[in-house]
This record gives C-alpha cells, sequence and structure tokens, in this order.
C-alpha cells in the first residue's frame, strides 16, 4: 500500500491506490468541526454539513445524490470535532461526477432559508433521539465532562443554540472556515484520477486561517444523570492517556485494546461477560487523537450486580495481563491488520483515521512490522499504568441508584 502525498495551494491531497479493483472512494475533509465553534454557535458545523445537501449551484437536492447513487455508488457525510467531511464511493467509471459533487458540496452550497429550517427540524430531531438513547448519552456524557472547552461540546449541538442559527449564520461560517482541504483518495487511482482532481482544486484554491484548538482534560472524577424509564445502570469508565496515533507506544495500546475488548475471546467479555453473567455486552469505546488517547470501557447492568461488577473489575485491574492472552491480542491485532487488506472500504476507513489527525497513513505493512516489535512486557506495563490512575465515571441510571464514596 503506497500513498502519494501532493500539497497544492491550500490543499493537501493523498494518493492511495490500490491493484486490481475498479471503484474509487473519495473523501473531502473541511478543517473544521464542533471544538471550533463559539458556545453561541454549538452545532453549527454539523448543522452545515446537513443543509449542504440541499442543493449546490450546478446540483439540485435530488440530482446531487442520483448521479451517484444511479451508477451504484454511494454519497455521505458526517462530522467530528475537528472536520466535517464529505465522500463517495462510485464505479471508477463515475470518479468525474463524484469529483464533481464533492467540490459543489464543499465551495458552492446554495444554504437557502427553507432548506434550513427544514434540516433544523431534522438536527433537533437527531439531538432529541441522541438523549433518549442511553448507550449513547452516557457515552456523550462521557466525553463531555472529562474533556474541556471547546472539545466538550456535543457534536450536534443544544437545541437551543441550533434553532437560534440563521442562514447568515451558516454562509458566514461557511466563507470563514471551508478551505484548505485533506483530501483522501483510494482505490484505482489513475494519473487521470490525479490530474483531474488536482485542477478541480486548482480552480477552488481557498486558504483559511486555521486555529486548532488545544485538546485539554479536566480532572477524573464521577457524574450522574437519573432517568425515570431505567431499570439497568449504564456506565462508561476509564482515563486519557497522553501519546496517540504518531507515537510508538500506540502500538503497544492497540495490542491491550485488542487483548480487553476485541472478540469473544478477550478478557473483558470472557471474564464479565461469558463467565460470571454481569453484563450482557461490553465494550471499548475510547477514542484517538495524534497526541492524546482516550481509553474507556462501556456496560451496563442491573443495580443488584453493579457491586459485584466493581468487584470484578477491581480484581482484573490488579492482576497481571496473562501471557496467553497477549498471545491472542497480537495474533488477533495481525489478523486483523491483513483482513483490511479484503476491503477498499476497510482501508479506507483505516487511511481516513490518519488523514483527519494530519498524518500520513501508515501501509499496512508498517502497521504489522509495529504490531509484531510489541512485547509482553510493554503491554503488562501499560496496563498497570492505566490501572494505576483514578478513573472518571460517567452514568446514566435509574432514580434510585445512590452514588456514594470513592468509588461508585
Amino acid at each position: 500500500m503506497e500513498c502519494e502525498i501532493i500539497r497544492l495551494d491550500s490543499h493537501t491531497a493523498c494518493f492511495i491506490p490500490i491493484n486490481n479493483v475498479e471503484t474509487l472512494s473519495v473523501a473531502f475533509a473541511v478543517p473544521v468541526g464542533s471544538a471550533y465553534e463559539t458556545d453561541e454557535q454549538a452545532g453549527i458545523s454539523h448543522l452545515l454539513e446537513h443543509v449542504v445537501f440541499k442543493g449546490t449551484k450546478n446540483f439540485d437536492e435530488f440530482t446531487l445524490k442520483y448521479v451517484i447513487e444511479v451508477v451504484g455508488g454511494t454519497l455521505n457525510a458526517f462530522t467530528t470535532r475537528d472536520f466535517t467531511i464529505y465522500y463517495a464511493k462510485i464505479p471508477y467509471s463515475g470518479y468525474q461526477t463524484a469529483i464533481e459533487v464533492l467540490t459543489d458540496l464543499v465551495f458552492n452550497p446554495l444554504i437557502e432559508e427553507k432548506a434550513l429550517e427544514l434540516e433544523k427540524s431534522v438536527v433537533l430531531e437527531e439531538i432529541k433521539s441522541y438523549a433518549e438513547d442511553h448507550i449513547s448519552r452516557v457515552q456523550d456524557l462521557f466525553v463531555e465532562t472529562l474533556l474541556a472547552k471547546p472539545y466538550s461540546k456535543p457534536i450536534s449541538g443544544y437545541e437551543a443554540t441550533v434553532s437560534s442559527l440563521t442562514t447568515e449564520d451558516l454562509r458566514k461560517f461557511h466563507e470563514e472556515k471551508y478551505g484548505n482541504l485533506r483530501i483522501l483518495a483510494i482505490g484505482k487511482v489513475t494519473q487521470e484520477v490525479k490530474n483531474d482532481l488536482l485542477k478541480k482544486l486548482r480552480c477552488c484554491a481557498k486558504t483559511i486561517c486555521e486555529k486548532k484548538p488545544r485538546l485539554l482534560f479536566k480532572k477524573q472524577r464521577k457524574v450522574l444523570e437519573k432517568k425515570n424509564d431505567l431499570t439497568q445502570i449504564h456506565f462508561v469508565h476509564g482515563i486519557p492517556l497522553h501519546f496517540g496515533l504518531k507515537d510508538k507506544e500506540y502500538s503497544t495500546y492497540r495490542v491491550l485494546e485488542t487483548v480487553l475488548g476485541s472478540g469473544m475471546s478477550s478478557l473483558l467479555f470472557k471474564r464479565i461477560r461469558e463467565d460470571l453473567g454481569l453484563v450482557y455486552s461490553i465494550d471499548l469505546v475510547g477514542s484517538s487523537w495524534a497526541d492524546h488517547t482516550l481509553f474507556s470501557i462501556y456496560a451496563s447492568t442491573s443495580s443488584e450486580k453493579f457491586a459485584r461488577y466493581l468487584e470484578e473489575m477491581d480484581k482484573l485491574m490488579r492482576e497481571d495481563i496473562s501471557k496467553e492472552l497477549f498471545e491472542y491480542g497480537k495474533k488477533r491485532l495481525l489478523g486483523k491488520f491483513q483482513m483490511l487488506t479484503e476491503s477498499v472500504s476497510s482501508l479506507f476507513g483505516h487511511s481516513l483515521g490518519y488523514i483527519l489527525n494530519d498524518l500520513e497513513p501508515k501501509s499496512i505493512e508498517t502497521e504489522i512490522k509495529e504490531t509484531s516489535q510489541v512485547t509482553y512486557k510493554q503491554v503488562v506495563e501499560l496496563w498497570k499504568r492505566i490501572c494505576s490512575e483514578q478513573w472518571h465515571w460517567a452514568f446514566v441510571a435509574p432514580k434510585n441508584f445512590d452514588m456514594q464514596g470513592d468509588k461508585p
């Protein structure tokens, strides 16, 4: 897997050719997300992402989707705390159409009043849906109360801020923030693809002043939201780690992460769910940036079983990772990297994770080499370090749940 980086005016393009495929996946990543918003603007990046799909200078709402989907492709977008990403996956024969559509979405949205009001109603329903989805809510609560501003704001914003945004707000935000693209093209990357994409980007050169917010964490603590309609306790617990994707130690973390929570043979699933029956699901739900990693575990259980969950987690955190489990995690992770090579979509997601942290994507060969060098001692020491820290806890729980003492 080779990666070619081309810097053009205000844009950076990453081309990754994959042999023997007839498809192309392209992402236009705009360096703006919820962390770039003022408190009054909370949710504007996500709302704008919705509104641009209602029509552009050269495509009406129906056509911009139809021309991609009619040939079997897909068109979509999503917003993070740092980026708004528009992407298309399409047969090679339609790559020029994909480039035209993505360019128009990013640089030529109409942002009309009717479209804004319609998408406001959609986003407001989305915010309500997340609030009522206890799994999503507790994960959001964990992040919102551990990360400091501006990263603590929810990506979708708040009902009050979204409701107050106007077309003028969105147009001004678009003018000030949309530029300096990070482009990823993966699949059948020919010289024609590169030439056409770079030509289009030259016509849309726009430099903006990027002021990347600083990612900071609050002191670990406990936070609780009580709900009338709950019978189970939903919770996330974990800590920030001060290394990330660009650091050597991240390979060790990936092995540990696999040991703990990847597959039904992993430590947490086998011990907490299969052997003891304390939970239905238990998952690692962390996040990674270039310089930081958020290690966290989600689980849910009944009030009657929660004390036992704490006891078993306390035991587990006092134990060393066994050599057998280490071998499982390392071997499984190596296999998962190899499995990525069977799917352009999987390689696209893997590479995009690096692009969204302003890093050059690592080849699968490099990932395998670095994982192969991880030692048992490194994994054991990292686990001990994580367990020695005071963890942050977030709960969405029934009204009768009581959170007392040093531990929940």
